[in-house]
């Protein structure tokens, strides 16, 4: 079983808790917890308007910048990751 593999069966049997432990634990080692989290941004049913695309576009370049619109305990709080 490769590691991929491994990592399915894992998620399949954690609790919700766990999952969101484990998402958080994988954005910090990034390097990069909020460009982590953008992009793995579950797929979403409805494509993005321009209004959206703009406001990725402005998040990315303020974070480029060194500005944190929205500070990542707020983003945490919001999707339910501790």
């Amino acid at each position: 079983m490769n590691a991929k593999e491994r990592l399915r069966h894992a998620v399949d049997v954690m609790t919700e808790d766990e999952a969101a432990a484990a998402l958080v634990t994988l954005a910090e080692a990034s390097g990069d917890a909020f460009k982590w989290m953008l992009d793995h941004v579950p797929p979403d049913d409805e494509p993005l308007t321009d209004d959206e695309r703009q406001a990725i576009a402005e998040a990315l370049a303020d974070r480029e910048r060194g500005i944190e619109s929205i500070p990542l305990e707020d983003l945490k709080a919001e999707f339910g990751i501790r």
